[in-house]
């Protein structure tokens, strides 16, 4: 699990009107898409097919993977399993924006990369081919790219 998947605390405690404590919960679909999310991340960032769009492998069967559509709106977020057809939210969706949220694309190669794997170019970086605010994968790094 990489660190920029920090997972939310179970449940809280606070005081409700009648001063008594009341627990909030995470959502059990939410629970649910972070440990897909823990045993996945890597399976998920591999999976991006461009346009927000992402395959993420069922919690429950391992033969089954929903594609689901991570929007820069919410509104236009989307999964392919039941959960979503009925409540509009789902594990799937979970996992993919939090990937989605920790990964770019490298403008050199085009692969979806995660952030702390990408290098931007800064302007004293001095470099003809690329803008300030690039961001390049190690690999392209690696390869001669950064010239």
């Amino acid at each position: 699990m990489h660190d920029q998947f920090s997972a939310p605390t179970p449940a809280r405690t606070s005081t409700g009107q009648d001063g008594q404590p009341e627990s909030k919960r995470i959502p059990e679909y939410h629970l649910r898409g972070l440990g897909i999310l823990t045993i996945s991340a890597q399976e998920i960032l591999e999976s991006y097919r461009g346009g927000g769009h992402w395959l993420v492998p069922s919690g429950t069967d391992p033969s089954k993977s929903y594609e689901v559509r991570v929007g820069t709106r919410p509104d236009r977020n989307r999964c392919e399993c039941r959960g979503w057809d009925s409540h509009r939210h789902c594990s799937h969706l979970v996992a993919a924006s939090r990937v989605a949220k920790a990964s770019a694309v490298c403008d050199s190669c085009g692969k979806r990369c995660w952030q702390h794997d990408l290098v931007e170019v800064q302007e004293d970086d001095g470099l003809l081919s690329w803008h300030e605010g690039d961001r390049l994968c190690r690999s392209c790094v690696r390869d001669g790219a950064w010239a």
